[in-house]
């Protein structure tokens, strides 16, 4: 096995990291990447501000938003996640453009769950900033392409989320881009809380 410096691709400044993560940060030019057997390939990013009034400690997680054409063909639903979703989707009753917002780090199932299902449901508005800022951030385990097809998982999630209801639901899920979001959360006494 050889051991080669990671290098940015857009200014060759070499990456230092002091935790293992699947998107690399040049703090020189502000670029992300990642690397896969084709080589490097950047990514598009947003970082979303810290709401001035947190004063817990605070995390970025990071979320692939994935921009997608979702098309209801047939249903029978009665309220539910899917039905708050419809309302939301931009394009009509059946079907339209929205965004989802899948967990690109490793977390519980419980709470990547939730966090997918409340973004998705509620998409976060937020300030943007150029950097960090020194706040720490978990872990990328998610490349693009993975998240595309865990947006599929996440809207069938969002049918199952209401038990006891057998709803039918046949749709088509088309993935338009995907973003990396970095959000803040600050650990409060109940969890993690969104910190926009």
């Amino acid at each position: 096995m050889k051991v080669v410096q990671v290098k940015c691709p857009n200014c060759e400044q070499p990456i230092y990291q002091k935790q293992r993560d699947n998107m690399f940060h040049c703090k020189n030019c502000g670029t992300i990447h990642y690397r896969d057997l084709k080589g490097p390939h950047s990514v598009e990013y947003e970082i979303a501000d810290v709401n001035p009034n947190v004063r817990g400690r605070q995390y970025y997680i990071p979320f692939w938003r994935v921009y997608c054409h979702f098309n209801i063909r047939s249903r029978d639903i009665e309220g539910g996640y899917v039905h708050k979703l419809a309302t939301k989707i931009k394009g009509g009753d059946n079907g339209g453009m929205l965004y989802i917002f899948v967990p690109a780090s490793d977390l519980e199932a419980s709470t990547f769950r939730s966090m997918a299902v409340n973004l998705t449901v509620n998409n976060p508005r937020y300030n943007l900033r150029r950097d960090f800022s020194n706040v720490e951030r978990m872990p990328t385990t998610l490349t693009p392409e993975e998240a595309a097809e865990m947006a599929d998982f996440v809207a069938v999630t969002l049918e199952a989320e209401k038990p006891g209801k057998m709803q039918y639901l046949d749709y088509d899920l088309k993935v338009q881009e995907t973003k990396l979001i970095y959000l803040p959360f600050e650990q409060g006494p109940n969890g993690l809380q969104l910190a926009v």
